[in-house]
């Protein structure tokens, strides 16, 4: 039987219980009807449900999977990640844009558009997290990148950790789109690189390699955005126009925690 049934038969059992018991005049001890236990007792027991959930998951295999290079110079990559650990780095080899290993599968598309290959990829089933639909496993990612190949990111999380470490990569572009999610940027050490990120809940560490130059905006709700004094005294470094090796940094957020270093 599945968890999600199990879950809204005991709803159902606790209302007719409740419901009987007031029928039957029972009452609570200030006289009030013991329907009124139903929200506390549903939050209690949903409570349980999650912790019970958190240590009966099963073991989970990781599915190994490549997307070859088919010879492109440039690439442009769309990652749509659940609920779960995200981990992109450096690693693959000159053949390949990306291999990994991917708890929940990876479904990808990948068409040659000229010199540039277009890459979108998501998980091969739907997890669904919340308890009364059932609970599933965790879209733990580990993926390593072509450093070489110039790549365009565009990632959209769900409420997930993330570990993003582009230090030895050739990136072009950086979107990031995520909820209640703890995410980790480190940047490329060159190239001049654009970083835009549209955060809700969510803690957010950029790591600014050596060398860098920064511009950093936000535009924040009741969220904190800061940027390491010791390292950048002003938000735009004074070489940023002319550097080399530089990102422009812009955050909107809600209720955000934001960390520029």
């Amino acid at each position: 039987m599945r968890r999600g049934h199990l879950f809204w038969g005991g709803v159902l059992l606790l209302i007719g219980v409740l419901m009987l018991a007031g029928q039957m005049g029972i009452r609570l001890p200030n006289g009030k009807p013991l329907l009124e236990l139903f929200w506390p007792l549903l939050l209690i027991g949903f409570g349980i449900w999650v912790l019970l959930n958190v240590f009966m998951r099963g073991k989970v295999e990781a599915e190994s999977a490549s997307i070859e290079l088919q010879n492109a110079r440039e690439a442009s990559v769309r990652i749509n990640h659940g609920a779960g650990e995200l981990r992109l780095h450096s690693g693959a080899s000159a053949n390949l844009l990306l291999h990994g290993a991917f708890v929940g599968g990876l479904e990808h598309k990948a068409s040659l558009n000229g010199d540039k290959l277009e890459v979108k990829m998501r998980p091969a089933n739907d997890f669904v997290m919340m308890p009364p639909f059932g609970w599933k496993e965790q879209l733990d990612w580990d993926v390593s990148f072509n450093a070489s190949t110039p790549i365009a990111l565009d990632m959209n999380m769900g409420a997930n950790k993330s570990v993003i470490d582009l230090q030895d990569m050739t990136v072009t572009d950086i979107r990031l789109k995520s909820g209640a999610s703890d995410a980790v940027i480190t940047l490329p050490a060159h190239g001049r690189l654009k970083l835009d990120c549209e955060i809700g809940a969510a803690a957010l560490t950029v790591i600014v390699p050596d060398g860098v130059a920064i511009r950093a905006r936000a535009s924040m709700g009741a969220g904190d955005f800061s940027v390491d004094r010791s390292r950048f005294p002003n938000n735009e470094s004074p070489d940023f126009a002319s550097a080399q090796n530089a990102v422009d940094i812009y955050v909107k957020g809600g209720a955000a925690s934001v960390r520029i270093k």
